[in-house]
């Protein structure tokens, strides 16, 4: 078998996320049912999960088959494939290379625009908040999410999963149309980066304070934060090997 590093992109509006589950519309399912045109003899792994309604720009997969990919079964799969999904590289790797075990670096972005800028054309790939941002509130916490803390607080934990994650960049821009979150890190544990946005934007509003913030940081609570941001807004950037 030979094996293939694929780059996929994908609006993940009307999917149930990107794992494939019985029964519901995913990401993963289009594809291995396309793929299944060409070939039912294959091994196939993903960088990570995105959840219902949310994109990627640069969804990475292993592939290990027979079939000889080319231009041609490319085009052809992208074409079956439709408006939603694409397959925009590929090229033979190694034979150990796996997608999600062998990732070292993992960049999302989430997009919002607020009262002062609402563009519907937008909200497919951004959340239309109804008030208005503060960018430097919005970077004044977001600066708190760098280095490596247990995050249990800011996401959704799998029984005995190990909560530790290090952020290596955690900012806000301003941009004409919108504000873009930049999160770079090791790796993301379910929900995680929806509701760091959806703390940060809740610390705008007053909702929930600065020392909140780091408290549930340093002494995470059972409970966790209860301010996630829609999916809408978020896309799986890029994912560094």
């Amino acid at each position: 078998m030979t094996n293939y590093k694929l780059s996929i992109s994908y609006d993940g509006t009307d999917y149930y996320g990107f794992q494939i589950q019985k029964d519901k519309i995913t990401v993963q399912g289009e594809f291995q049912k396309v793929l299944e045109v060409f070939t039912n003899d294959y091994e196939l792994n993903y960088s990570g999960r995105t959840d219902a309604g949310v994109h990627a720009k640069a969804q990475i997969l292993s592939l290990k088959t027979n079939l000889h990919i080319n231009h041609k079964i490319i085009n052809s799969m992208n074409a079956l494939l439709g408006r939603d999904i694409s397959i925009n590289s590929f090229k033979p790797t190694t034979k150990n290379f796996h997608a999600r075990h062998d990732a070292v670096q993992r960049t999302y972005k989430y997009f919002v625009s607020d009262n002062n800028q609402r563009y519907p054309y937008l909200k497919r790939q951004s959340f239309l908040y109804s008030k208005e941002l503060d960018i430097k509130m919005l970077n004044k916490a977001s600066k708190l999410f760098l280095g490596e803390h247990n995050f249990s607080s800011y996401s959704k934990i799998s029984k005995n999963q190990n909560p530790n994650r290090e952020i290596s960049k955690s900012k806000w821009i301003k941009k004409r149309d919108y504000y873009e979150y930049t999160v770079i890190g090791n790796s993301f544990l379910r929900n995680m980066v929806r509701n760091l946005v959806g703390a940060q934007i809740a610390f705008c509003e007053n909702k929930i304070s600065y020392h909140d913030l780091i408290q549930n940081l340093d002494d995470p609570k059972k409970q966790r934060v209860n301010h996630i941001a829609p999916p809408n807004g978020l896309i799986l950037w890029n994912v560094k090997y």
